[in-house]
């Protein structure tokens, strides 16, 4: 995960042979810097109950809808989970 904007360049470069073999995402998070420990270490605490987020479940069949769902912020969707039982 890439938080924030690196501040030494304007270009983070990876070796894609080491991300296609070991199946590696780079997800880059705007806005956040400084955040994600405090974040990770409530959630670790149980400070807040984060289960409550997860306002919808998908079976893994009905991926497309959840996507829908989510890009549309209908019926009051926080965060729609995949379930890939």
């Amino acid at each position: 995960m890439l938080i924030g904007i690196p501040p030494t360049a304007d270009r983070v470069s990876f070796l894609i042979d080491k991300l296609r073999h070991k199946e590696i995402c780079i997800q880059n998070v705007r806005r956040q810097n400084h955040c994600l420990q405090q974040t990770l270490d409530m959630i670790d605490r149980k400070d807040f109950e984060i289960d409550m987020l997860v306002t919808h479940r998908f079976a893994f069949e009905n991926t497309q809808d959840a996507f829908d769902l989510v890009g549309s912020y209908k019926d009051g969707v926080l965060k729609a989970m995949i379930d890939f039982d």
